[in-house]
């Protein structure tokens, strides 16, 4: 808009600078000539302002006012220098009005339509040698551009409101999107710190949401979302804020709640939810857990990981130590042809599995991170074996059997994950000691092995390959059925299986088998 404005007046004024050039022997050239001047230089100001600040400050509908206000002045100097209305440059007076129309709300077009009108009227009355009627006609070509403008302004009016609300709200469920919540985080942040007040942020993740989309589809996956929004707006107070961060991702701003209101938020939201899907929430609080939006998220976001995989002053302490690691894994997982998610999701699987069997706290914690990391040593393998679309052959498979070594050696590397690192370098052990590398079997295989190799197991069945299509859950757990007592633990697969029921993934074996 501002670009299109200087445009414009470096034009008009340099089309007025070559009328004023070509009638320079009639009266008041020197004058007209200074307001061409004036205009030419005022598009040069404005365009070395610092107008990104100044659009987004109090002062913007101000200084676009102001701006259309001087414009209109210098070309009514201009005008009744030049005999009034009987000038050619009274036509000049279309154009304000016309960039007004296309560029500024109905609320500021009113205001410069009008002060339009009137400084033409005002002049061809005044000045030169009026005749009332071309005074009229004119006049009343304005007004009817003035009506025609008026319209289209307010159909922008509609126009941009209607992009607000859907560049801002989730176009599934109706709440904000992301960056609908992280604006009104920001003006909720600058509003509580102007009024001395607290500022809440409750995250809520679904868990086990991806198989809720493998088993009944992503239509009964998109009705849950919806749900879960209608059932949020009922844990809040009408003037707190829900967001959807991104798929199962949700996030509730509660102005002047404090920390334990915060926390009182989040386990109504759970229990209001509880009647279709489990729920790990973390909570921030502002000022005590950040001062900006960032370090609020940040907060929350360690909360909730706490309370999805337990204790988080142990996984904090070790997150920045994985960060290599977890990188390597997205890159394995993104060579592989497989889903980028794989890791993540085998992790998930891993960790449900490992708290029905009793675990709980730092060990779940290492569960999942020695699932998000058990494919890492295949960072060395060659992309020839990695996205191979048919099976390998004797010799691809040798080198791909030396993946858990590799991948142990890296992680060991981390002080403090000796465990982890003998979980992952056992992690394709069979139960009856038909696996690699050690040809460990039974109870001698770590059991957070035998857990990673059947969360891996079922999510790579699950899941499609260049060589096979994805099975669905009801066959996947067949197939480890099948093999449970040679290739996998039986209690391992017992264990998935009673984690699916209880997440609400209810696998029907025997209605398969049938």
């Amino acid at each position: 808009m501002v670009r299109a404005g200087v445009f414009l007046s470096y034009a008009a004024s340099a089309a007025g600078l070559a009328y004023v050039a070509a009638t320079w022997d009639e009266p008041h050239r020197g004058l007209i000539l200074t307001m061409f001047a004036a205009g030419f230089v005022s598009a040069g100001v404005i365009q070395l302002l610092p107008m990104e600040r100044l659009i987004r400050s109090r002062y913007s509908d101000t200084f676009f006012l102001t701006w259309s206000s001087l414009v209109i002045a210098l070309i009514a100097i201009a005008v009744a220098a030049d005999e009034g209305a009987t000038s050619p440059l009274t036509y000049i007076f279309f154009l304000p009005m016309v960039f007004a129309a296309v560029f500024y709300p109905l609320r500021l077009f009113v205001f410069v339509g009008a002060l339009d009108m009137i400084a033409f009227v005002v002049v061809g009355d005044l000045y030169g040698h009026p005749d009332p009627t071309q005074v009229a006609f004119i006049a009343a070509a304005l007004a009817m551009a003035a009506i025609l403008c008026a319209w289209q302004a307010q159909n922008h009016d509609r126009q941009r409101d209607g992009l607000v609300r859907m560049s801002r709200s989730d176009p599934l469920t109706g709440c904000l999107n992301r960056r609908g919540l992280e604006e009104r985080m920001e003006a909720e942040l600058v509003r509580a710190e102007r009024d001395g007040e607290s500022l809440a942020l409750v995250l809520l993740d679904l868990d086990n949401f991806k198989a809720v989309n493998d088993m009944n589809g992503h239509a009964a996956g998109d009705e849950l979302l919806c749900w879960v929004v209608d059932g949020l707006r009922r844990a809040v107070r009408p003037v707190d804020s829900i967001g959807r961060l991104g798929g199962d991702e949700f996030a509730i701003l509660t102005p002047g709640a404090t920390e334990s209101a915060a926390e009182h938020v989040a386990t109504r939201a759970r229990k209001l939810l509880s009647e279709r899907v489990a729920v790990s929430t973390g909570t921030a609080c502002f000022p005590i857990h950040g001062a900006d939006a960032e370090e609020l998220q940040r907060h929350a976001d360690r909360q909730l990981y706490a309370s999805k995989h337990g204790d988080a002053e142990h996984f904090a302490a070790g997150r920045r130590e994985l960060t290599w690691a977890a990188t390597l894994a997205r890159a394995v997982d993104a060579r592989m042809a497989t889903p980028v998610e794989h890791s993540t999701i085998v992790a998930r699987y891993a960790a449900g599995t490992a708290e029905r069997l009793g675990w709980s706290g730092p060990d779940l914690a290492h569960i999942r991170i020695a699932a998000m990391l058990h494919d890492i040593g295949k960072v060395v393998l060659p992309d020839r074996i990695l996205q191979k679309p048919e099976s390998l052959d004797p010799l691809e498979f040798e080198e791909v059997k030396r993946h858990p070594e590799t991948g142990a050696e890296l992680i060991n590397r981390v002080e403090g994950l000796g465990a982890i690192a003998d979980w992952v370098r056992h992690s394709h052990e069979h139960y009856d000691g038909s696996g690699y590398p050690s040809g460990l079997a039974g109870e001698k295989i770590p059991l957070a092995s035998r857990i990673l190799l059947v969360a891996d197991a079922f999510d790579a069945i699950t899941s499609d390959r260049p060589y096979r299509s994805a099975q669905s859950q009801e066959e996947a757990l067949q197939e480890l059925r099948r093999h449970a007592g040679q290739q996998f633990d039986p209690r391992c697969v017992d264990a998935l299986e009673e984690y699916l029921t209880d997440t609400g993934m209810q696998v029907r074996v025997q209605e398969a088998v049938a």
